[in-house]
């Protein structure tokens, strides 16, 4: 492994898919905001999908891996690429990649490359099974850097699965406000009631309809559009047809204008019963959207405990039904939760100050790297000096009994692991140019 002279520091990116959802399009707004700052990037996708491919740099390489459930040769087949491609920094997301890519990391070079995990997934440590938080615990020791998209997934991390505090940061998600930003559209009388997300279970959409379905029949004039795609958009069309909601509901499926979508909105939903960072409430809030949201992973921080939206408990629907009342009834307050919620993404919640944390996590990993690999290096040429003063050195332990035996054998076994790894041949770095399947 020659050491690189250059500034340019490589990351490999490894993810379970490339599936439009929250981690995935994060991860999209890295790499093209580091795209052009002195750092490289690559991916490798464990599974097929591939929905967000068309929003990262083109000079991005790609590798898929088309991997099986459970399969025993990933971490192997993982290690090779690592060894072709030397990347600086490993980055891996969410529990899919992790313990393969944990496995691959320490098959793949020596000494190993910084490895790095976020986590983006589940709100709630208790929905882990408890292998896999065990799991953890050890996996934690095999990695050089960990962090979440909130401050109670965190804590939650720390308590529950055994991650150390003092190696466990916090970066939330960022929000490009040069691209979400407020630009009303004139109202056509009725109230607008928006959504964006994934139409799957955990982001109960059908709270927002059973609590619309009883403010109809208080009076409130209000049409439903939710914004993406998903298996429960029959379940939805079926409970909406029975609560007489068929001509206001509008499922949208999947937007590639967002931004205009939100500023069409008058109050923005969030009815999930899990999330860690809501890229939504982000963006919503960014459109100066005036929100109401369950009370899921870092949601308390994002609305500042209340004071810049409404926040009611995962399924109340009785919740749900007084918060958007009130905000129907009162558009002053719609108004005040919009400027509010708007300061609070950009004094806080920025694509810029997502990058700048994941520009410093990364050249500080590669720092350390570079300078563990310049040691290395020097110890592989100077190998044969390094032995003959082991050997040396045993000889005067022994011979003097200045230590009892089992601890000269020790530095003795120890002496010659290290020369065994410092005679490992090392391969110059290649690069692939085409996208191939590993």
């Amino acid at each position: 492994m020659a050491y690189k002279q250059n500034n340019e520091i490589h990351i490999l990116h490894v993810v379970p898919g490339l599936g439009a959802g929250g981690m995935e399009l994060a991860m999209s707004r890295v790499i093209t905001g580091l795209n052009c700052d002195g750092f490289r990037h690559s991916i490798v996708c464990l599974k097929g999908e591939t929905d967000i491919a068309d929003h990262l740099p083109s000079e991005t390489k790609i590798y898929y891996f088309h991997s099986r459930p459970n399969e025993p040769q990933l971490p192997f087949r993982l290690a090779r690429l690592v060894r072709k491609i030397r990347p600086d920094v490993i980055h891996a997301r969410n529990w899919g990649a992790w313990p393969e890519m944990c496995l691959a990391r320490l098959f793949a070079t020596w000494p190993p490359i910084p490895f790095i995990f976020s986590f983006h997934g589940l709100g709630k440590a208790g929905y882990m099974p408890w292998r896999r938080r065990m799991a953890s615990k050890v996996m934690v020791h095999c990695t050089t850097k960990l962090f979440t998209v909130s401050r109670q997934s965190r804590d939650l991390m720390v308590e529950h699965w055994g991650w150390p505090l003092g190696r466990t940061d916090v970066i939330p998600n960022g929000v490009d406000t040069s691209k979400f930003f407020p630009a009303k559209k004139p109202r056509n009388g009725k109230l607008i009631i928006g959504s964006v997300g994934n139409l799957r279970t955990v982001k109960n959409h059908a709270l927002i309809i059973n609590a619309c379905a009883r403010l109809v029949q208080e009076g409130v004039d209000l049409e439903i559009q939710i914004a993406g795609e998903g298996n429960q958009r029959e379940p939805l069309t079926q409970l909406a047809a029975t609560l007489g909601l068929s001509e206001r509901l509008s499922l949208l499926g999947k937007l590639t204008e967002i931004p205009e979508f939100l500023n069409g909105v008058d109050v923005f939903v969030l009815s999930s019963d899990s999330e860690q960072h809501p890229n939504a409430l982000n963006e919503a809030m960014a459109c100066g959207v005036a929100s109401i949201a369950t009370r899921v992973g870092c949601v308390e921080d994002l609305l500042d405990g209340g004071r810049c939206g409404k926040i009611i408990e995962p399924a109340d629907v009785d919740g749900l039904v007084c918060a958007i009342r009130e905000l129907a009834n009162n558009e002053s307050l719609r108004q005040n939760f919009a400027d509010l919620g708007l300061n609070q993404v950009r004094d806080a919640y920025s694509l810029e100050v997502m990058l700048k944390h994941y520009k410093q996590l990364y050249r500080q990993t590669a720092g350390r790297y570079a300078r563990k690999n310049k040691f290395y290096l020097w110890l592989i040429s100077n190998s044969h000096s390094y032995g003959k003063f082991c050997y040396r050195g045993i000889n005067v332990i022994i011979d003097k009994k200045i230590f009892n035996f089992k601890l000269s054998e020790l530095f003795f076994y120890l002496s010659i692991v290290l020369l065994l790894l410092c005679a490992v041949p090392v391969k110059a770095q290649q690069s692939s140019r085409t996208l191939r399947c590993y």
